[in-house]
């Protein structure tokens, strides 16, 4: 089984559905890698509505699952550019969902000192989950994908302390995968508690440690992240290498490679 996880950078190209200015058309870039790679389930952020529906009309064999964190149809129909401000974090799925969920994290600062460090940020903004059940290879497998606030640490910690709340109940009946661009680096110290918190109950994240934020920033390390629980055998991993889809995302995608362990021959 194939994972990627891929920030899709809602960019001018992604509102037009990933057609940039050049004419180069980046969704059948994309649609072309994740064809070519074979992967099974592709977790993506800041996917825009017209991005979402030109790669769905390219990738007919994947389901795509999940909800946007903000809908604006009543604005869409009046200010078609609209659809540009909706970005959902979609599970592209090889197969079909059993069960989906897309839920809100937390997002608005509970204190003025956040707040206003958030309006300065610009990073007050709905934050969501999303989450399938899916059968891939015989197996049911739970699959979670989401995008962290950027900006204030109270939020991020609320946003993670959710998430680990819903997987540990997951976790409880089937394997999970959980992917996503958490703007935190593994060794701050929220986002390593959270690891540890994992690691508890048996998930633990992907050793990719190459920096996969845009060039612009200081990061030295990853802050996309893929998580597995230890019922899984880890046979390749890293960042994606495919000069194709690199201006499509000021990140770098990761993948894994895994098969069960009772699968293993």
């Amino acid at each position: 089984m194939k994972v990627m996880s891929i920030n899709c950078q809602n960019n001018d190209a992604n509102k037009r559905g990933g057609r940039a200015s050049s004419g180069y058309d980046y969704s059948i870039m994309l649609a072309n890698h994740i064809m070519d790679n074979e992967y099974d389930l592709v977790g993506t952020q800041e996917m825009s509505i017209s991005f979402t529906e030109r790669l769905k009309s390219i990738l007919p064999n994947y389901v795509f699952s999940g909800k946007y964190r903000n809908e604006f149809k009543l604005l869409r129909k009046l200010y078609p550019k609209m659809k540009g401000l909706s970005e959902n974090n979609n599970i592209l799925v090889k197969g079909q969902p059993i069960v989906e969920k897309t839920f809100s994290l937390p997002w608005m600062p509970h204190n003025f000192k956040d707040l206003w460090h958030a309006l300065k940020r610009k990073s007050i903004m709905r934050r969501i989950a999303s989450g399938v059940l899916v059968k891939v290879d015989g197996n049911d497998i739970y699959m979670l994908n989401t995008h962290l606030d950027y900006a204030t640490k109270s939020v991020q910690q609320r946003q993670l302390n959710k998430i680990y709340q819903f997987l540990a109940t997951k976790s409880k009946k089937y394997p999970i995968i959980l992917t996503g661009d958490f703007n935190l680096e593994v060794d701050d110290e929220i986002f390593a508690n959270f690891i540890d918190k994992l690691k508890k109950i048996g998930i633990e994240r992907v050793p990719i440690n190459d920096k996969t934020n845009a060039k612009k920033y200081r990061n030295k390390s990853a802050i996309d992240h893929i998580f597995l629980s230890n019922s899984f055998n880890i046979i390749n991993y890293g960042i994606v290498d495919d000069d194709n889809i690199k201006e499509i995302t000021d990140h770098l995608a990761i993948y894994v490679e895994v098969v069960e362990k009772e699968n293993i021959c």
